[in-house]
């Protein structure tokens, strides 16, 4: 075992009791450490290979407990805000792109328009609720498409890097799918809309609503930045004419707001943020949901 002595930047521990709920947290994360005093401070060992994940997990901690007085050090810890590992963001647009292809731009005599499509009068007269799901990832026109797959394509691999491939992919459906819901409700059922920027307005309201929540000394610059994009983004779109649903990009950017300020209710949350086989399982069910609702369609 090599010793591994907490830096300037995540602090030493104070006491032996502290060094305990170090102990203790490494433990919950299967790595062996020792707690030793050594130069009249206590120190935590651990192996080499394990001393990358031990500071992670360690500074992790501190975050979540970032109230409790440290002795050192007397600055408030801060983390990398993103994750190490690289979203699938390519492969799920560009499969977006590829869908595209297949179906072409809206079309009323089009199988998976008609069978897709998010429809007022399907989904609340017939039960038909995977539309809220398959009209997310048709689009009306390429205009739409290249929106979408661009710049929403930036916020959502944004969105992916802080919270992980698997809950920011589930938490960009579930946006989007609340928000179709929400808007197919208002507007009853002669109400019919296709397309992906309901999510990315969502995508948006997560970065947004999870910034303000978190509390962080630059969050006013970290929700406005969102936003900007969002304006972009709308702009591109364009905000009026038949093919732009304003209703849905509303309600998409409002539960997303919800959806990413709940966020901070989850216990340890930078630890299930970067816990690798949650995510996994997360973007495996995201990507289940899709299919299913698809297989239901045209099933």
């Amino acid at each position: 075992m090599t010793e591994l002595l907490m830096t300037s930047t995540i602090g030493l521990p104070a006491n032996r009791q502290q060094a305990e709920q170090w102990s203790l947290v490494l433990r919950a994360a299967n790595i062996p450490s020792a707690i030793e005093f050594e130069k009249h401070s206590w120190v935590i060992k651990v192996s080499p290979v394990h001393e990358k994940k031990a500071i992670g997990e360690i500074a992790a901690y501190m975050e979540e407990n970032s109230d409790w007085p440290l002795s050192r050090p007397k600055k408030r810890v801060q983390l990398p805000v993103l994750t190490k590992s690289q979203p699938p963001t390519l492969l799920m647009m560009g499969a977006l792109v590829i869908l595209y292809v297949i179906t072409g731009p809206w079309d009323e005599g089009s199988n998976w328009f008609s069978q897709g499509a998010v429809s007022g009068k399907q989904i609340l007269e017939h039960g038909q609720w995977y539309r809220l799901v398959t009209g997310l990832t048709l689009h009306a026109d390429v205009v739409h498409l290249v929106g979408n797959v661009i710049i929403g394509g930036v916020l959502v691999h944004f969105l992916c890097r802080l919270l992980g491939h698997g809950l920011g992919w589930f938490l960009i459906l579930a946006s989007g799918t609340l928000g179709n819901f929400i808007n197919i409700l208002l507007h009853g059922n002669t109400h019919n809309s296709v397309g992906f920027s309901t999510a990315i307005f969502g995508t948006i309201g997560i970065l947004s609503g999870y910034q303000a929540a978190s509390k962080r000394s630059a969050a006013l610059k970290e929700i406005l930045l969102p936003l900007a994009a969002g304006a972009g983004l709308l702009a591109f779109l364009g905000t009026g004419g038949a093919r732009t649903d304003l209703g849905a990009h509303f309600f998409g950017l409002l539960t997303g707001a919800v959806l990413g300020a709940l966020l901070i209710f989850l216990p340890s949350q930078r630890i299930l943020i970067n816990k690798m086989s949650l995510q996994t399982n997360l973007f495996i069910v995201s990507l289940a949901i899709v299919a299913l609702c698809w297989w239901f369609a045209i099933g």
